[in-house]
C-alpha cells in the first residue's frame, strides 16, 4: 500500500496537480472509508501537509485524553518511583519537588499545545531529532514493562517470604509486558480508542481506591514534618544537592504527552482536540499527582522501615502497613500494575507511529519496509 501512494504523489507532483484526497483509491480499493477521515477540517489540513490520508481517524477527545493521562500514568509512577524521591529530599523533598515539576511544565505543555493546533504530520514535529526521539521512545517502552514487571516480583515477595527474586525473573515479567502490548496493538488496534475510556476510568478512580483507604487506617506526620522536612539519606554534600537529585521522580512523573502529537493523523478534528487533550490531560495528572504526594507525605511516618522493605518497593510496604492485609495490598497494587501495562500499550502505540512517521520520509534504514 505504502508504494501506491508513493506513486500516487510521484504522479500527481509530476503532472502538477493534487489527488483527490476525500477518496483516494489505490486499485480500486479506497485507503481509508469516508467516515475514518476525520472533519473537513482534518482533510484540508492534510491536503495542506501534502499527505494522503491511510490511518483511521479512530480517536475523539476522551480515548486521546485517556490515552494522553495513562501513558504518562503520573501518579503510579510517584508510587513506583518512591524509593529514589525518599531518598534524595525525603517527604518535604518530594512535595516542593513536584511543585516544581508543575510550574515548569506548564510552560511546556502551552507551548506544546499552540504547534499542536497546527496539525504537524505525526514526523514533522521531530525531522531534526527523530533518531534520539524514536530511540528514547523505544526505551520507554522497556522502561515502564521493567516498573510493572519488578512490582510483580515485589507483590509474591510480601505473599510468600521464600520466594528469593531472581534477575530473570524479572526479565520474564518485562518481556511478558512488551509481548502483551505488542499483542493489544497489532490484534486489537481497533478497539483501543474504546479501551481508553475504560481504562481512563480506572486512572482516575483507582487512585481514591488506594488513598481513600491509606488516609483512613495509616498513622499520620505532622504539617511540618510532611512538607517541609527535606532529608538528604543518598549521601550528598548538601541538603540542596539532594532535593535536586530528587527532582528526577516528580520530573520523569509529567514528562511525554507530546504522545498525544504522534497520534495526530488518528484524531478527529486533530487541529482543536489535541490541544484540549494535552492541556486537560496534564492538568488531570497534575490534580492526580498531587493528591498522591499529599497522601504519601502524611502518611510515611517511617521512612527507614519503607526503605528496607523485603519487597524493594516502599509503596508496597505502606500498602501492607495501613491495611495489614496481603490480599488488599494485593487488589491495591494490581491497579497500578494495570495501569503500567496500558501505558505500555499506549508508548508501543506511540513509538511505532513514530517510526513509522520517520521512516516515510526515509529517516530510517530499510525505511520503505518500515512504512509499509
Amino acid at each position: 500500500m505504502a508504494d501506491k501512494v508513493e506513486h500516487i504523489l510521484h504522479t500527481n507532483e509530476k503532472l502538477g496537480t493534487e489527488p483527490e484526497w476525500n477518496a483516494v483509491e489505490v486499485g480500486g480499493d479506497e485507503l481509508v472509508a469516508d467516515r475514518y477521515q476525520g472533519t473537513p477540517a482534518d482533510r484540508h489540513d492534510m491536503r495542506m501537509l501534502g499527505r494522503i490520508q491511510v490511518l483511521r481517524r479512530n480517536f475523539n477527545f476522551i480515548p486521546i485524553l485517556g490515552f494522553s493521562a495513562v501513558l504518562i500514568c503520573t501518579w503510579e509512577l510517584l508510587f513506583a518511583n518512591l524509593t529514589f524521591a525518599l531518598t534524595n529530599g525525603g517527604t518535604g523533598g518530594l512535595f516542593w519537588g513536584f511543585t516544581v515539576a508543575i510550574f515548569a511544565c506548564v510552560f511546556i505543555y502551552l507551548s506544546m499545545a499552540e504547534m499542536a493546533s497546527m496539525v504537524l504530520p505525526q514526523d514533522s514535529a521531530y525531522e531534526s531529532k527523530g533518531w534520539l526521539l524514536a530511540i528514547g521512545w523505544q526505551g520507554a517502552i522497556v522502561g515502564l514493562s521493567f516498573v510493572a514487571g519488578t512490582i510483580v516480583q515485589g507483590l509474591i515477595t510480601l505473599n510468600n517470604p521464600n520466594y528469593v527474586p531472581q534477575q530473570w525473573h524479572g526479565t520474564l515479567l518485562v518481556i511478558a509486558a512488551v509481548v502483551i502490548a505488542v499483542a493489544i496493538n497489532v490484534f486489537l488496534s481497533k478497539t483501543l480508542p474504546i479501551a481508553e475510556w475504560f481504562i481512563l476510568i480506572l486512572h482516575v478512580v483507582g487512585l481514591f481506591a488506594i488513598i481513600i483507604p491509606i488516609l483512613a487506617m495509616a498513622p499520620k506526620n505532622s504539617a511540618r514534618v510532611a512538607l517541609l522536612d527535606i532529608t538528604n539519606s543518598g549521601g550528598w554534600s548538601t541538603k540542596g544537592t539532594s532535593f535536586m537529585i530528587g527532582l528526577l521522580t516528580a520530573l520523569s512523573s509529567m514528562m511525554g504527552f507530546d504522545c498525544a502529537v504522534h497520534m495526530s493523523e488518528e484524531v478527529q478534528n486533530a487541529s482543536e482536540t489535541l490541544p484540549k487533550a494535552i492541556l486537560w490531560g496534564a492538568g488531570l495528572n497534575a490534580v492526580l499527582g498531587y493528591l498522591t504526594v499529599f497522601t504519601l507525605c502524611f502518611t510515611m511516618t517511617d521512612i527507614p522501615a519503607l526503605l528496607d522493605s523485603p519487597t524493594t518497593f516502599p509503596f508496597l510496604q505502606l500498602f501492607y502497613n495501613a491495611t495489614r492485609s496481603n490480599a488488599a495490598t494485593a487488589i491495591m497494587a494490581a491497579i497500578i500494575i494495570i495501569t503500567l501495562v496500558m501505558a505500555v500499550v499506549s508508548e508501543v502505540a506511540t513509538a511505532s507511529r513514530q517510526i513509522w512517521a520517520f521512516s516515510r520520509d526515509n529517516g530510517f534504514p530499510l525505511s520503505a519496509f518500515l512504512r509499509r
